[in-house]
């Protein structure tokens, strides 16, 4: 790539030179977020091309909310930033410009072709900023399905690779030869996984084979891109069928090892998480496999209901229940806290859970049978605290999976008159008079609009 970039790449193919645009279908413009819009429209009145593109359009496709709009654009990183005074640049191994509205992101990335093959054996994208057209960009995208492009002038959908004809057939299919694409970037085959089980669909037969074959590259992958992919899983909506598909194409072992030993010698661990996925009844349900399954289905089923960004601590809460699920059910306390802690250390370390997250996850297990006393004052001002939050959202997920503690949750929810979201007000307190040499000081400068520490990837909805 030249050092020097024009505001928009030369050599792209004119979108509709290469196919003509789909049928429309049925898209409501007024069903698009018309802060992204906006973005659009501003790039185009600029002499860019740019489109809705990726999850969106899927979604919207299928006739769901989405999740965030994204943008493709010819426009380049520096000239976006230019035309959008609320944007950021962010990400090195993928470059793209954030546009801010409030709290809102709009992700608007250039128009990519393929990066070209490295000498090496390894196929593993180390970077990814080479500018192509509208068709380049989709054909380097992942699955059909998210190679989608809305055209707002024209309000039909722009398709290169088929990806409506996997829709109507609901087939997640790979864009190019599968195994490649997974050796290309193995967090794919996680995302593959997530879209599967949130839309319900299954995959193409030589899609499938390659996520049999290439699962243990996996590991080539940070611990944080694969960590922040699990925890895309966990708040899916579909978390639990998320589990059972990493365990079916062998994902699981390499991504979860650690946390896969817990139950067991991995081989017999494995089965036995396959047969509590697929319903087992054997047991009281305290077993942890089945109670793994039983907690990941009520926290769908929450996520569902809410809509809510469920923080890590209750996520850690419920991967690590499992193991304690009878002490929790009784109330025994002993040895507790040291059991917790065993189990949290000998994954977190390997795995990459943060400290701060695994001590919040800890804090709720323990905090758990103390909201469950019978005798136990219930005080509003705890309640409303956000800890108070994490852990009621726990109970719940709990009294939903086991059933026991109906009682103990029906009377924190009524003190509280649906579930707290945020800390409680500072009380007024009276001002101290000052001494007159006392030091005095300086108002924190206003923070800008929220960057991103980490990589950046295109097509994440």
């Amino acid at each position: 790539m030249p050092s020097e970039t024009p505001d928009t790449h030369d050599g792209a193919t004119p979108a509709l030179a290469a196919t003509e645009p789909s049928p429309g279908t049925g898209i409501l413009m007024e069903a698009i977020d018309p802060d992204a819009l906006k973005v659009v429209r501003r790039l185009l009145t600029a002499g860019h091309e740019a489109y809705l593109v990726g999850g969106c359009v899927r979604d919207l496709y299928l006739a769901r909310r989405p999740k965030d709009f994204d943008i493709a654009t010819s426009a380049t990183p520096e000239a976006i930033r230019r035309l959008f005074r609320n944007s950021r640049i962010i990400g090195r191994r993928f470059k793209l410009a954030h546009v801010f509205f409030g709290s809102k992101i709009i992700e608007t990335s250039t128009f990519r072709t393929a990066p070209q093959p490295s000498e090496a054996d390894d196929p593993l994208i180390t970077a990814d900023n080479e500018w192509g057209s509208v068709e380049d960009d989709a054909r380097r995208r992942d699955f059909t399905i998210n190679g989608l492009f809305f055209d707002v002038e024209t309000e039909k959908i722009v398709d290169f690779v088929d990806g409506l004809t996997d829709l109507d057939a609901k087939l997640m299919r790979t864009i190019g030869d599968p195994r490649l694409r997974f050796q290309e970037d193995p967090v794919r085959m996680i995302r593959a996984v997530k879209f599967a089980a949130r839309l319900g669909f299954d995959f193409e037969a030589e899609t499938y084979a390659a996520l049999l074959e290439v699962a243990p590259d996996i590991v080539k992958c940070s611990k944080a891109r694969v960590l922040e992919e699990i925890y895309k899983l966990l708040r899916s909506g579909s978390a639990r069928r998320s589990f059972e598909l990493m365990l079916e194409v062998g994902l699981f072992e390499h991504v979860l090892g650690p946390y896969l030993r817990q139950f067991g010698e991995p081989a017999a661990a494995k089965a036995m998480l396959l047969e509590a996925a697929a319903g087992s009844t054997e047991g009281d349900g305290l077993e942890p496999a089945r109670l793994l399954f039983a907690l990941l289905g009520a926290l769908d089923r929450y996520v569902g209901q809410t809509h809510e960004q469920v923080v890590n601590g209750v996520l850690h809460a419920v991967l690590f229940a499992p193991f304690i699920g009878r002490e929790l059910a009784s109330g025994q306390r002993h040895n507790l806290d040291r059991s917790i802690d065993a189990r949290m250390t000998a994954v977190g370390g390997v795995v990459g859970l943060a400290r701060r997250d695994r001590e919040m996850g800890r804090q709720i297990l323990l905090s758990h049978q103390r909201l469950l006393e019978p005798g136990r004052r219930r005080r509003a001002g705890a309640a409303a605290r956000q800890n108070f939050h994490d852990a009621l959202v726990f109970l719940g997920l709990w009294v939903d999976a086991v059933g026991n503690g109906r009682a103990g949750l029906d009377s924190w929810q009524s003190l509280t008159s649906g579930t707290p979201t945020a800390e409680p007000e500072p009380r007024t307190q009276r001002r101290r008079r000052r001494r007159s040499g006392g030091r005095r000081g300086g108002s924190q400068a206003p923070e800008g609009p929220p960057g991103n520490g980490g990589e950046a990837h295109a097509g994440e909805s």
